[in-house]
């Protein structure tokens, strides 16, 4: 005697498919972040990156620069990120903060 799996049940769909509310793009963002917020993660990349770089130079020659150079930059964004959740954003705008309350009445 052999034994039969029974078969998958049917997975029914939902009765409502929910719709997808898009937010108006804002001017000025660059890969969803406003300019400001890029052109600091620049600065940061590029402070980190030439510490990194100096550094490793200095203990590992030209290949610790090139690693040191890559490290750094990645500590400085990491850094910079934390610095940021902690403090608040750099920059406001309106994808940056809460929604303005509105007045009835």
């Amino acid at each position: 005697m052999t034994e039969t799996t029974p078969a998958p049940e049917p997975v029914e769909a939902p009765a409502e498919v929910p719709e997808i509310v898009q937010q108006p793009i804002e001017d000025g963002l660059v890969a969803g972040r406003p300019v400001e917020d890029r052109s600091f993660e620049v600065v940061e990349i590029g402070v980190g990156a030439s510490a990194g770089l100096a550094l490793g130079a200095v203990v590992a020659g030209p290949i610790g620069a090139a690693a040191g150079a890559v490290i750094g930059g990645v500590a400085a964004i990491v850094a910079g990120e934390a610095i940021e959740r902690r403090v608040g954003h750099a920059a406001e705008t309106t994808d940056a903060t809460e929604p303005a309350p509105t007045r009835h009445g």
